[in-house]
C-alpha cells in the first residue's frame, strides 16, 4: 500500500510537492492553510550500507537542503506556527556513565553529523515571532519495525549484530511508537522552541541490551562479532555509534505530557520476543 493510500485511510488529504521546490511548497502550505510542519522526510541507508559515505548522500541532502527549503517555504507561507524536526541523539561526545542532555552537553561534530546539526540550525531560525521551532534528538530506534525484527532473528541464531562498541557504553534508544507519540506531543502541546532529547527513561549499556535480547529469545548469551569486523561493516558511523551516551529525556517530559510506554530496552526487547512468538 502506498503512503498516500495510508494517509487517506487515516482521514488525511495527501498533497504532493517537491521538497526542494520552495515555490511548490509555499503553494501547498497556503493551499491547505498549514499551521504545523512535522518534517519526517528521510532516506536512512539499509544496515548493510551504513558504513559507506555515499550511502548517506541522499540523507544529508534531505536534512540540509530539504530542511532549509521547507523552513523558507514555511516562513513565506505565513500560516505555519510550529515546525518539528526529528534529529539524531548521537551528536554528543563520548560521556561515559555521566548523564547528559542538550542543555548540559555541547555537541561533538563529525562529518556524518553536520547535516542534522545544519537542519537544527534552520529550525532554530524559524522560531520567533510566536513561531515554535523544535528539534527532537532521537535515540536509536527499536520496536515493532523491520530492523528490530532482523536483529531478533540474528539473536535467535545466537548473534548480537548491533550495537558495536564497549559493553559498558550507554546506548540511547527510543521505542518507535513512543517516538511517534512524542512527535505528536511536540506539535499539539505548548512545547517551547528548542532542542530536546527523545530517548527511553532508563538507558542501558550495550552489555545490558545484549542480555535483554538474549533473554527475549531464550538464550543465556549472544556471540558478538569481533570489533575489527564491526568497524569494517559500520565504517563512517563506527566512531559515532560506539560513543557512550547516557542521555536523559527529562527536559522534554517536563514541558509536555509525554511519557514513554516502554521505559527501557529490557522491557522493549522482552515485548518483541513475546510478539514474535505469536
Amino acid at each position: 500500500m502506498q503512503i498516500s493510500q495510508v494517509l487517506q485511510r487515516l482521514g488525511a488529504k495527501p498533497v504532493p510537492a517537491d521538497l526542494f521546490d520552495a515555490q511548490a511548497l509555499v503553494q501547498a502550505l497556503v493551499g491547505c492553510r498549514a499551521e504545523a510542519i512535522l518534517h519526517l522526510a528521510t532516506s536512512i541507508p539499509p544496515t548493510t550500507q551504513i558504513g559507506r559515505s555515499k550511502a548517506w548522500q541522499e540523507t544529508h541532502h534531505l536534512r540540509r537542503e530539504g530542511t532549509q527549503t521547507l523552513v523558507e517555504a514555511a516562513l513565506a507561507a505565513g500560516t505555519v506556527r510550529t515546525f518539528v524536526y526529528p534529529s539524531y541523539a548521537f551528536v554528543y561526545p563520548d560521556s561515559g556513565d555521566r548523564g547528559i542532555d542538550a542543555e548540559t552537553t555541547p555537541v561533538q561534530p563529525a562529518p556524518n553529523l553536520s547535516s542534522t546539526l545544519d537542519a537544527e540550525a534552520a529550525v532554530a531560525r524559524f522560531a520567533g515571532n510566536e513561531r515554535r521551532g523544535i528539534s527532537l534528538r532521537m535515540g536509536s530506534f527499536y520496536g515493532p519495525e523491520p530492523t528490530s525484527w532482523q536483529l531478533l532473528r540474528y539473536a535467535r541464531r545466537g548473534i548480537a549484530a548491533f550495537p558495536p562498541g564497549p559493553l559498558d557504553a550507554y546506548l540511547p534508544q527510543i521505542w518507535v511508537p513512543d517516538a511517534g507519540t512524542a512527535l505528536v506531543a511536540a506539535v499539539t502541546q505548548p512545547v517551547p522552541s528548542g532542542v530536546y532529547d527523545l530517548v527511553d527513561d532508563d538507558p542501558l549499556t550495550h552489555g545490558e541490551v545484549f542480555a535483554a535480547m538474549a533473554q527475549a529469545v531464550g538464550r543465556q548469551h549472544l556471540w558478538r562479532p569481533p570489533a575489527v569486523l564491526m568497524r569494517m561493516m559500520t565504517g563512517v558511523v563506527y566512531d559515532i555509534i560506539t560513543r557512550s551516551l547516557r542521555i536523559s529525556n527529562r527536559r522534554f517530559k517536563a514541558v509536555s505530557k509525554w511519557n514513554p510506554s516502554v521505559p527501557n530496552a529490557r522491557m522493549g526487547w522482552s515485548r518483541l520476543g513475546e510478539e514474535s512468538k505469536s
